[in-house]
């Protein structure tokens, strides 16, 4: 039976970190639910890449800021009224 250590350490039994597929590192919660201790993996949503490398896209034109594409969002809506 697992046992509490002098500094707040508990090992989890291996068929536990088989279970829930916990690697080391893992980051855990611990709920308190009245006088039940409730343990549960982070869940963390993987990173499509995009974030970390643009070139994913493949895109290798100019690069604008926001307040450049919004004056030309702003611009062709102008036309388009004028033509409407």
């Amino acid at each position: 039976m697992p046992t509490l250590s002098i500094h707040g350490d508990v090992h989890i039994p291996d068929n536990v970190i088989r279970a829930l597929g916990l690697k080391p590192g893992a980051e855990l919660t611990f709920e308190r639910q009245g006088d039940a201790i409730v343990m549960r993996p982070v869940k963390t949503i993987k990173s499509s890449g995009v974030e970390e490398d643009p070139k994913i896209l493949s895109y290798t034109g100019q690069t604008v800021t926001l307040e450049e594409m919004d004056n030309v969002i702003a611009k062709g809506t102008v036309s388009r009224k004028k033509n409407a």
